[in-house]
């Protein structure tokens, strides 16, 4: 896996968070670093797998660069992503019928890993969301996992109020619970920030 980042982030961590999912046995514990966060997740179920990334972010909080190894019974792949001024450039191994990453990706799109709550962390202080600007639509690059596939599509954030959190679009909506510094802390049935 290659080295993520060289710039240090606009909005940084103070220390580890971790998030319970309640929608399959599983934890992600998230370490914050001087350029960005990498994190674990160990989930059990029909198909279990341990997933290991890393983000790199820019002064605004928009992730500029991403690499995550995906592991199971028998396989393991990896996907690296690094933004430039045109596009997205990225390096797939293992997908298999996930196909390889789509050739041309919108270079301001935001990066979602799928039940990864510090994703949307960012997306939210990326897009400076209050709730008077009301919902807010961008272009979404989804990360699945633990096939590791790339889907793109419209999101529309929208902070309903101080401490909750509406993400519609191309795949399910999902309402989240936020703190005060707008990290997810909780989702129905899907997941809980551990303390």
């Amino acid at each position: 896996m290659t080295t993520i980042g060289t710039r240090a982030p606009g909005i940084a961590l103070t220390g580890p968070v971790a998030w319970q999912r309640t929608s399959a046995v599983g934890t992600e514990l998230v370490f914050p670093g001087t350029a960005g966060a990498g994190g674990t997740a160990v989930v059990t179920g029909a198909d279990p797998y341990t997933l290991d990334w890393r983000a790199g972010l820019d002064d605004d909080s928009a992730v500029t660069e991403f690499a995550a190894s995906c592991r199971g019974a028998g396989w393991t792949r990896t996907l690296e992503m690094r933004r430039t001024g045109d596009g997205w450039v990225t390096t797939a191994e293992g997908l298999g019928e996930a196909g390889p990453p789509p050739a041309e990706l919108e270079p301001s799109a935001l990066i979602l890993l799928a039940g990864s709550p510090i994703f949307l962390f960012w997306a939210v202080r990326h897009l400076g969301l209050t709730i008077e600007s009301g919902p807010v639509k961008v272009t979404a690059i989804r990360v699945a996992v633990p096939s590791l596939a790339i889907s793109t599509g419209p999101i529309t954030c929208h902070l309903v109020s101080a401490n909750r959190l509406r993400v519609t679009g191309d795949g399910p909506a999902g309402t989240y619970e936020l703190d005060d510094s707008g990290m997810v802390t909780y989702q129905p049935g899907q997941l809980r920030q551990v303390r």
